[in-house]
């Protein structure tokens, strides 16, 4: 299926969008902006790489560190597993053969445009040791992923791929690897895709080359902590992304320059994430900001009506500069499903925030996102150090809280459903 015509199907206009029952995946697309037909072929050339083609080399048994006896040892993103999946193409040859091999560095050419012009995406999602069926291994929700990778390769005038064969090759790693994905409570094999143009020459023109590959991180928690409330900088200044550009691709040129603003605001503000926000897009707007995302969260905003009592989970609406995160969708699915209150994706003013927090009436703030899945917010924080404090806890039960259990539920086995995939499934 065409991906932007999928995307087309949920193009955001502003309005509130209350969500019952299931939900159909999209990726916004800015219009006019084509994506390439998964699989497609060209020139003779094979529109992708086949599962039942994939070579594997295992490592020698005293090359493999085994994971540490004392899992909190280990640290996000700094440990890996013994094993990578390796791909290439070329506009010549097409995509090559499938691989499975040990681990070992890139080898790139200096002039490749990955280095010098960002022609490079990534994704992010996990594999759980199943606590329903001894020896399984679960992922969850894969097809978004990958979808969502093809997605933001295609942006960047990168080959496209089938996604199932795509997925049977990184079920065939994860049970080559099978034994550096930790069995424990809040443990998981962290997976990272991604995508570089390596082309040997200097020039901003779509690459000739590519390759993909798989690294995978066994990891914790990725707040040791917990489902510990933090403090975020508002910025009420920058943008993240601007519309018509590339907010909602995974693209690394989305991440890079918010490191600064991340710095600072540890820095001066004691916060761990940004908030950026967006000026408004009307006449009657233009001095109001409305919330985007956080550098690495989609955001959700639970409001109270002091009058009525009722209540609405708001999350920023996908229009082109949002990432159409797979934690997000799911969140939106699990509390359209149980009905409980409203739910919207629509704009949200920073102005909306604050009179909800000053009526007492700003009930909950969380990010979501593969790495934290749930990460509960305490204060927004602005740039003059005036605090937007969310509502402290008065002894009910959190939403918060209710979500974490049911996704992580589902992606260690505890709960069976849909989303949730083995890797010895065909």
């Amino acid at each position: 299926m065409n991906m932007l015509a999928a995307a087309r199907g949920w193009q955001c206009t502003g309005a509130s969008i209350a969500c019952r029952g299931a939900r159909t995946f999209a990726v916004s697309a800015t219009p006019k902006e084509s994506v390439v037909p998964e699989g497609s072929e060209s020139d003779g050339q094979p529109g992708t790489f086949y599962a039942r083609d994939l070579e594997i080399k295992v490592d020698s048994p005293e090359n493999i560190k085994p994971l540490p006896e004392d899992l909190t040892e280990l640290s996000f993103g700094k440990d890996f597993s013994p094993h990578v999946f390796k791909v290439c193409w070329s506009a010549a040859k097409g995509w090559g053969t499938p691989k499975v091999k040990p681990f070992e560095s890139l080898s790139i050419h200096p002039a490749a445009p990955v280095i010098h012009y960002g022609v490079g995406c990534f994704e992010g999602m996990k594999a759980y040791a199943s606590e329903s069926e001894e020896g399984d291994i679960l992922l969850f929700r894969p097809d978004m992923n990958l979808k969502r990778f093809n997605f933001s390769m295609s942006r960047l005038s990168l080959p496209a791929f089938d996604e199932k064969e795509f997925l049977g090759c990184l079920k065939r790693m994860l049970q080559v690897d099978k034994d550096h994905v930790p069995r424990a409570p809040g443990y998981s094999l962290y997976l990272r895709p991604f995508a570089a143009g390596t082309t040997a020459t200097l020039g901003v023109a779509p690459p000739a080359d590519c390759e993909i590959n798989v690294i995978a991180c066994p990891v914790g928690p990725y707040y040791a902590g917990g489902l510990v409330p933090i403090d975020v900088l508002l910025d009420e200044d920058h943008v993240r992304a601007f519309p018509g550009g590339t907010g909602q691709y995974k693209v690394g040129g989305n991440y890079a320059p918010t490191l600064q603003h991340l710095q600072r605001a540890s820095k001066e503000f004691d916060c761990k994430q940004v908030l950026y926000t967006l000026p408004g897009q009307e006449a009657s707007t233009l001095n109001e900001r409305y919330v985007a995302e956080c550098g690495a969260m989609n955001m959700f905003f639970l409001l109270e009506n002091g009058a009525s009592g009722e209540r609405e989970l708001v999350t920023p609406p996908l229009d082109g500069t949002i990432l159409a995160g797979v934690t997000r969708d799911t969140i939106l699915q699990l509390c359209g499903e149980w009905d409980d209150f409203k739910v919207s994706e629509r704009m949200i003013s920073v102005r909306e925030i604050e009179e909800h927090a000053s009526e007492g009436n700003l009930v909950e703030v969380f990010g979501s996102g593969t790495a934290c899945i749930i990460q509960p917010i305490k204060c927004l924080v602005k740039d003059n150090g005036a605090r937007i404090n969310v509502r402290e806890n008065t002894g009910e039960d959190k939403l918060s809280d209710k979500i974490y259990k049911a996704i992580t539920d589902i992606q260690y086995g505890r709960v069976k459903h849909r989303w949730s995939e083995s890797i010895y499934a065909p």
